[in-house]
């Protein structure tokens, strides 16, 4: 495809949250948006792959514009099934993918608390980063990916304030209303739940998760970041 019509494309998909290179060339005007969760797609699959070096058979929840897609694919030996919300999102994952000639990950439409993710099949392990704190129940989330994988790479925000907090099938959540600037970063529910830390280890565990190794934290009076590497199934 030729620069030209690259950007024609690259065009008619707008509005892009991420920008993306291609041959040298870098296209779409990505969000000027500050996402404290953000972290370089190639360095994000280095740590997935460090933590799971035999990994070949990958679960993404949450694609948006495939850039973790990609960047999990050129890892040689894999494949992965990448679900996504949003149709605008998965138009412009297909597209990135496409554009750089991926044949071995699948971006599928799906609302990952609509859907049965038993169905989908087993993993290896699942990337989920920047969506739990974008579901009505984060727990049931994890309890699902638990039925499928033995290892989970989690990003997400917690709560980091002990008020304000409501009791929903016994944890601790943040009622919070999704008003992101940007509709195509927003979940699919108005309103969601977000987890304080010690729920969200208690989520965990309840779902199988019973190894969590925390590779990086930034806290404050609320909104927090967690990167954690999660092994189900590790005690005797």
């Amino acid at each position: 495809m030729e620069r030209e019509d690259i950007r024609r494309r690259v065009k008619e998909l707008e509005p892009w949250v991420n920008e993306f290179s291609f041959e040298g060339d870098r296209y779409a005007n990505g969000s000027r948006v500050d996402y404290v969760l953000s972290q370089h797609s190639d360095a994000r699959a280095r740590d997935f792959f460090a933590a799971f070096p035999d990994a070949r058979r990958i679960l993404e929840i949450g694609a948006l514009e495939g850039a973790d897609t990609l960047a999990l694919s050129r890892y040689p030996g894999v494949s992965i099934l990448a679900l996504e919300g949003r149709e605008s999102n998965l138009r412009r994952a297909e597209f990135v993918l496409e554009l750089h000639g991926v044949d071995n990950a699948e971006v599928r439409s799906a609302d990952i608390e609509a859907i049965d993710v038993a169905e989908l099949g087993t993993f290896d392990a699942v990337l989920c980063a920047g969506l739990l704190y974008h579901v009505r129940e984060p727990w049931t989330v994890l309890r699902d990916i638990a039925r499928v994988a033995g290892g989970l790479f989690l990003s997400t925000h917690y709560w980091g304030s002990s008020e304000l907090l409501e009791n929903v099938d016994g944890y601790s959540v943040k009622p919070v209303r999704e008003d992101h600037p940007e509709p195509q970063a927003r979940g699919l529910a108005v309103d969601v739940r977000w987890l304080d830390r010690p729920s969200l280890m208690m989520a965990l565990a309840d779902a199988g998760f019973d190894e969590v190794e925390v590779l990086r934290e930034r806290t404050s009076d609320e909104v927090c970041d967690l990167v954690a590497v999660c092994r189900r199934g590790t005690r005797r």
